[in-house]
């Protein structure tokens, strides 16, 4: 494993970005974000389920990433933080074999969890 505290900052920062923009195109934007991702929000409880997880979650993980990078010295925030991210990429799979393969346009948002998520494990400090 590679042990730099400075690159575990870089990517806790960065994936933490990502999340909050993303959260935040969510909650100015639903029906676009929905659209994108193939899918309508047509009633209260879509409404609900989408805000839930593109807008809540989405700023919880991202405050969560802020936190692992602040306490650099406690891996195992960043570790959760990179959970978070895996469970993603877990969801993905098991869809992947359970529904078949998504369109095009979600491939690259695969592709980055999966990376960011390795990345985030890969590149951990030692606990001091």
């Amino acid at each position: 494993m590679l042990r730099s505290d400075r690159a575990r900052r870089v990517l806790l920062g960065v994936t933490a970005a990502v999340f909050t923009a993303l959260a935040l195109h969510a909650l100015v934007d639903p029906h676009g974000t929905a659209a994108h991702l193939g899918y309508r929000l047509d009633n209260p409880d879509a409404y609900s389920e989408f805000r839930a997880v593109y807008v809540g979650l989405w700023l919880a993980t991202a405050v969560m990433l802020v936190v692992a990078l602040r306490r650099i010295d406690e891996p195992i925030l960043g570790d959760l933080g990179a959970l978070l991210v895996a469970g993603q990429v877990f969801g993905r799979v098991v869809s992947l074999v359970l529904d078949g393969p998504p369109t095009a346009r979600l491939w690259p948002i695969a592709g980055l969890e999966a990376v960011g998520a390795a990345a985030l494990f890969l590149v951990r400090p030692r606990p001091r």
